[in-house]
């Protein structure tokens, strides 16, 4: 696949994206500036990777794209909504997403809380009003588990306790640093990229379900390794946020486990490993360059 069809591929499927995103959007409203602080995040730019992710490999097992784009839409409001929480003086305290000033930056803590708050409310909310046989049921309940204890949310409190025990590091050897970190990866990160594959295949094709989790979960280690990377080698104007907190606070990343080079390392082989799952399917070139361009 030439430079231009995969710009162009995921252009369409990017516009196809945003088109349906700006329809739902134009029916909220609020009294209050919630529903600006909402569409500000939302729109706040950004590659949109999981809703690409979840569309192209929807196509690649034949689904119906009107069957997959609630989901689409309903991944990219959480995944927005975990960004303005992560920013908050709470958590990251970053005043900076996407190149821009971060919600509570924007609008204040209190409506940046309230913002993340509706569109997570809001991802469940519209989707089902799309919900109609029981593979879109089982989908959405998977999203749901993504989102909570046991995935997102679990991970971050383990990534928080992690920071605020800074003193018992010493005493980790390799082997429990190792399994701490991907323990957090898997839940914070990995959940929310292997969602894409997964939610495809439950709707569309449930003989795949195993090889999309397989995907993704190898997808969602490299992909966080990979930003471990770039938190160290590039500037805020590359990454769209704050460079190089990561290390200065002393956190807990594949970087620090490893070393950079074994990290390069080990992205290079999780790329190969997804590489090769992807080729067992038809049409799957446009994912294949995907994942490797994510992982740059």
């Amino acid at each position: 696949m030439t430079n231009k069809a995969f710009e162009d591929k995921y252009s369409d499927y990017l516009a196809e994206f945003i088109s349906y995103a700006k329809s739902v959007f134009q029916n909220v409203t609020t009294d209050s500036r919630l529903a600006e602080a909402m569409k500000y995040s939302f729109f706040a730019g950004g590659k949109r990777i999981r809703p690409v992710l979840m569309l192209a490999f929807n196509e690649v097992l034949s689904g119906k794209i009107e069957n997959i784009m609630p989901f689409a839409f309903a991944l990219e409001c959480i995944h927005t909504y975990s960004l303005i929480h992560d920013d908050l003086p709470a958590l990251d305290n970053d005043l900076l997403r996407r190149g821009k000033p971060s919600c509570h930056a924007a609008f204040g803590e209190a409506t940046a809380i309230l913002a993340g708050d509706a569109l997570l409310n809001f991802a469940f909310e519209h989707t089902l009003k799309s919900v109609k046989d029981e593979r879109q049921i089982k989908a959405l309940s998977y999203l749901a588990e993504c989102s909570g204890y046991s995935g997102m949310l679990g991970g971050q409190m383990e990534d928080i306790e992690n920071e605020k025990s800074k003193g018992l590091k010493a005493d980790y050897t390799d082997g429990d640093k190792e399994t701490l970190l991907n323990s957090i990866y898997e839940k914070k990160t990995g959940k929310f990229l292997t969602a894409p594959f997964k939610i495809a295949a439950i709707i569309s094709d449930d003989s795949k379900i195993e090889l999309a989790e397989k995907i993704g979960s190898l997808f969602g280690r490299a992909f966080q390794y990979a930003d471990d990377l770039k938190d160290i080698y590039l500037t805020p104007e590359q990454t769209g946020k704050s460079a190089g907190k990561d290390e200065a606070e002393g956190k807990l990343t594949s970087v620090a486990v490893y070393g950079a080079d074994k990290v390069k390392r080990l992205v290079s082989e999780y790329e190969n490993q997804i590489e090769n799952l992807l080729k067992s399917l038809d049409n799957s070139e446009f994912l294949r360059v995907l994942t490797k361009s994510v992982l740059k």
